[in-house]
């Protein structure tokens, strides 16, 4: 099996104000914020992160940044998305901001990153699976539209995306927008397969005359990620996946995030920092047990 290639990681990025460009609600409870700022759009890639200040600029609470990965960015405009969902005081307070004018400093918001490592992009003749779940999906939008712009009108990229109910699977759309193929599951059965995301997946995994093209790009919730992780290393596959952990700095300074994460094939798992040595790892070094 092919060995997924070493990360590559950008210089250290300092906090800067980005301008709320837009943040409009695109399901229950869940939003999407576009935001600007030049330096930050240009670094971003997916699986990359930033951290946001979810308060007003002179206040601490909360106290600590919370760390969101990118949707999307654009270099050309200067801006990137952030897709969240409110679950806390940050996340609500991220969904009362509002957009203003190009300079105005009600409109900008306190942002540390991009952050972390990026997926190996597609290497010629591979075919693409992006399995994910949750707000795991941000990373695998940003990485099946470089996919798309990178490999021309027809690439080879299937979508898997779990969530417990249809009104949940958020950003499906604008997957279905891409020309890639589109699979879902639901919890509950209102939308696609009925079952675990990971169900979709070896379903269609079994279909593949050649699994040794396929490269697997999974982000997702506990349990979806040590299945995906379990599937991958049974079958042998080239397979990459961003954990999502609370990360109180970002850059590897507070030991927040350790994990049990090898550092070589075969060697002894190692508290490892997900904001540092990741977010994204080669499944086949990751704990049995993940988090």
């Amino acid at each position: 099996m092919k060995a997924c290639a070493a990360p590559s990681r950008a210089p250290f990025p300092d906090a800067r104000p980005s301008r709320v460009v837009s943040n409009r609600p695109v399901g229950p409870g869940w939003w999407l914020l576009r935001l600007e700022e030049p330096s930050i759009a240009r670094a971003s890639a997916p699986g990359r992160f930033v951290q946001i200040r979810c308060s007003e600029p002179k206040a601490c609470d909360p106290l600590l940044r919370r760390p969101f990965s990118v949707y999307w960015a654009d270099p050309e405009a200067g801006t990137y998305d952030v897709l969240y969902t409110t679950v806390g005081r940050g996340t609500r307070w991220m969904a009362a901001l509002t957009a203003g004018p190009a300079g105005g400093a009600a409109s900008s918001v306190d942002v540390a990153g991009p952050f972390g490592n990026r997926f190996t992009p597609l290497g010629p003749g591979e075919r693409a699976y992006l399995v994910g779940g949750g707000v795991g999906v941000a990373p695998l939008y940003f990485l099946a539209r470089e996919i798309v712009a990178r490999a021309g009108p027809r690439p080879q990229v299937t979508l898997c995306m779990g969530a417990r109910t249809r009104a949940q699977l958020q950003g499906i759309d604008d997957f279905r927008e891409l020309p890639i193929r589109s699979e879902v599951a639901t919890d509950d059965g209102s939308a696609g397969h009925h079952g675990r995301v990971t169900g979709i997946f070896e379903r269609l995994l079994a279909g593949e005359e050649d699994p040794g093209r396929v490269r697997v790009y999974g982000c997702g919730p506990q349990g979806m990620n040590e299945s995906l992780r379990a599937i991958a290393v049974e079958r042998g596959l080239s397979c990459e996946i961003c954990l999502e952990a609370l990360m109180a700095c970002g850059y590897g300074v507070c030991f927040g995030c350790v994990l049990p994460i090898r550092k070589e094939l075969g060697g002894d798992y190692y508290n490892r920092r997900t904001c540092w040595e990741g977010p994204v790892f080669d499944a086949r070094l990751l704990h049995p047990g993940i988090e």
